[in-house]
C-alpha cells in the first residue's frame, strides 16, 4: 500500500475535529475511551500529524490517543507549550505521556521543563537532548537559519518544493529497501503536493527557536526517574554524541537502539508500538 492509500484509510476512519484553545487553533485527532491513559503524540519538523497513524490504529484500543498540529498563531516554542497545556487542560488529558520524534522529541523537553508535574513519562523518539552542548551545536549548524527563513518567505515555493523532497530522501540510509524507498518518496510527493509555504515558514521558525531556548538539565527531568523510554536509531540526523547527552540527562531511561536511521519512526511503526506498549505497562503500569 502507497502513503496515500494508507493516509486516505486513515483519514476517512479518524476525522480531524478543531478547537481554539490558549490562542490558537488546534487541528486534532482524539480517539480511545475517556478513562484510558492518554498518549500524546508530537510531530517532527514537517509539523504533520499523520506521520502517526500507524501508531494510533495499533494503540487507540488500550490507549486515549492525541494527535495535533502546531497552531500557526504560537511563534515561539514556549508559546506552543504553553497553549498545548491548556489545549490538554480543555481536552481533560491529565498527565499524559508525551511521545515525540525528532523535533517533537525537544519540544517534549521543553513542555516538560516548564510543566513537568503535569507529565506522565517521556517517550523521545530520534532526537536530541535539550542540555548546552547540544543547543550549542545546533547554534553552529544553523548559524545561517535567519537567512534562510528570511528566503524562505520570499521564494517561489512551488519551485523549491522538489528540492525540499530531494533533501527529506537524504534521510534514508544507503541500502534501504527499495519498497521503503518507494514508500517515502509517495509520503514526501504527498505532503509536498498540498503543503502551503506559510505552514514551512512557521515550524522553520520553531525549529530556529529551539537554539535560543534555556537549556534543560538531569533536574528537570527528576521527578520522572525510570518513567522515561528513549528510541535512538543509528545513522540518525541526531549523531551519537548528541544521543549520548540525552542519556546524560534522563534518570533510569529504558533505552531502545535500533537500526533505520531517521525514518524508522514510520517505517518500523511496528518494533516502536511494541516498545512502547511494553513500556507503558511495565514503568507506568498502564
Amino acid at each position: 500500500m502507497t502513503y496515500q492509500e494508507e493516509l486516505n484509510i486513515f483519514i476517512k476512519k479518524y476525522p480531524y475535529q478543531t478547537l481554539v484553545s490558549g490562542g490558537g487553533t488546534f487541528r486534532y485527532i482524539l480517539v480511545g475511551g475517556e478513562r484510558r491513559p492518554p498518549l500524546v503524540f508530537l510531530n517532527g519538523g514537517m509539523n504533520v500529524s499523520e506521520m502517526w497513524m500507524r501508531y494510533v490504529e495499533n494503540l487507540s484500543e488500550d490507549y486515549r490517543i492525541l494527535l495535533f498540529d502546531y497552531p500557526m498563531e504560537f511563534k515561539s516554542n514556549q508559546e506552543l507549550v504553553v497553549g498545548m497545556h491548556k489545549f490538554f487542560e480543555d481536552l481533560g488529558l491529565k498527565n499524559p505521556v508525551l511521545i515525540g520524534a525528532s523535533d517533537g522529541g525537544m519540544i517534549a523537553q521543553i513542555y516538560t521543563q516548564r510543566y513537568s508535574v503535569d507529565v506522565g513519562g517521556l517517550v523521545l523518539i530520534s532526537t536530541g537532548g535539550m542540555d548546552e552542548q547540544t543547543l550549542k551545536s545546533l547554534r553552529r549548524k544553523y548559524f545561517f537559519a535567519p537567512i534562510m527563513l528570511w528566503v524562505m518567505k520570499r521564494c517561489n515555493y512551488e519551485k523549491l518544493k522538489p528540492r525540499l523532497i530531494r533533501a527529506g530522501m537524504h534521510n534514508m540510509p544507503k541500502g534501504s529497501d527499495p519498497k521503503d524507498v518507494a514508500y517515502i518518496q509517495d509520503m514526501f510527493e504527498t505532503i509536498f503536493r498540498d503543503y502551503k509555504q506559510e505552514k514551512d515558514v512557521h515550524i522553520s521558525s520553531l525549529l530556529a527557536d529551539v537554539m535560543h531556548q534555556m537549556p534543560v538539565t538531569p533536574e528537570t527531568f527528576a521527578r520522572l526517574k525510570g518513567r522515561i523510554l528513549l528510541i535512538l536509531p543509528d545513522k540518525d540526523f541526531f549523531g551519537g554524541e548528541m544521543q549520548k547527552d540525552l542519556v546524560g540527562l534522563m534518570h533510569d531511561p529504558d533505552i531502545m537502539y535500533i537500526s533505520g536511521g531517521h525514518m524508522a519512526t514510520i517505517l518500523q511503526a511496528d518494533e516502536y508500538i511494541q516498545k512502547i506498549r511494553e513500556f507503558c505497562r511495565k514503568t507506568l503500569k498502564l
